[in-house]
């Protein structure tokens, strides 16, 4: 068992994963857009044709690739938010853990410790946290809780 005890990690966990939700939801609204605007670009350039029509067409080219790399680069941030949620949870469960059997450890009688330090200590600390999974979209449902130790 490798316990260290930390810093604390500073990490807005239910900011993030909604920052995460709104990001997907707004990718979403991009993409509903993007398609009611190629639906009216088509029926504008149905009948349209000189100058004019080219550069607007052209326009709306360039418009759909931005449209398509915004909501592409929205979803990947909030998958990253996910990931960085799930890292952030594990991080902040190992150090209460560490801060845990610490406390225990030093709660333990001089003749325990001395004990300990001699065969090795038998307490039971209890499961040292796992890793977290990283949540999903579109919801990003947490999934699991930090650790209270009493």
């Amino acid at each position: 068992m490798d316990v260290h005890g930390g810093q604390h990690v500073v990490f807005d966990f239910d900011g993030a994963l909604e920052l995460a939700r709104r990001l997907w939801a707004l990718a979403d609204n991009v993409d509903t857009f993007r398609g009611k605007r190629d639906t009216a670009a088509t029926t504008a350039l149905r009948h349209w044709q000189g100058r004019y029509a080219t550069e607007f067409r052209n326009s709306v080219t360039t418009e759909q690739g931005s449209d398509t790399h915004l909501s592409t680069a929205m979803r990947d941030d909030a998958r990253t938010l996910a990931v960085l949620w799930s890292q952030a949870m594990a991080e902040e469960a190992k150090v209460r853990y560490a801060d845990h059997v610490t406390e225990k450890k030093q709660h333990r009688s001089f003749f325990h410790r001395v004990e300990d330090a001699i065969l090795g200590s038998d307490d039971d600390y209890g499961p040292e946290p796992g890793p977290f999974a990283v949540p999903q979209p579109p919801a990003f449902i947490t999934t699991g809780c930090l650790p209270v130790y009493g």
